[in-house]
């Protein structure tokens, strides 16, 4: 009996040892299958993702038309700024609220979402407003203050105020 018992135990062994072998082919050909249908999925995906670069659906081509306006709109208010500057007038914080915006339309661009346009559209308008308000502004002119202040200060001071200011008009 006691033969028995090895020849038992190398018979589990090898048992073991081809169930071994089993699971691990078992597992290969699990691993390439699943291989497959990947590089097959990607292939797929990868068509798909031309084909709609090719023909763009109605929700793309209104996002595009919505960004190629606020680009538009961004120009616009950006040449109106420069004619502001080249009149004299002084637009400097309406130039300043147009610093980001470039970064602001890309952020909707790429997110598409309706609060990144919003964002847009308000520092837009904030701009215009005040651009409207620079080129409403009067130009100084601190030499004439200065001088119809000093004329006034001489006229109290010799009794002819009256004169004084309607020669200042």
């Amino acid at each position: 009996m006691p033969e028995a018992q090895p020849k038992l135990e190398n018979k589990k062994k090898e048992e073991k040892e081809e169930e071994l072998d089993v699971k691990k082919e078992l597992v290969e050909q699990v691993t390439e299958t699943n291989k497959k249908i990947d590089d097959d999925y990607d292939e797929k995906l990868k068509r798909l993702e031309e084909k709609k670069k090719l023909v763009p659906d109605e929700e793309e081509e209104m996002q595009q038309a919505k960004i190629g306006a606020l680009k538009e709109k961004l120009e616009e208010i950006r040449s109106r700024i420069s004619e502001a500057r080249k009149e004299g007038k002084d637009p400097f914080i309406a130039a300043l609220m147009l610093r980001n915006v470039n970064a602001k339309i890309k952020m909707a661009e790429v997110t598409h979402e309706e609060k990144d346009y919003k964002v847009v559209e308000n520092i837009l308008k904030n701009t215009e407003l005040e651009l409207e308000e620079a080129l409403k502004q009067e130009e100084l002119n601190i030499k004439k203050e200065i001088e119809i202040k000093l004329r006034k200060e001489v006229a109290k001071e010799t009794g002819r105020a009256a004169n004084i200011e309607e020669e200042a008009s």
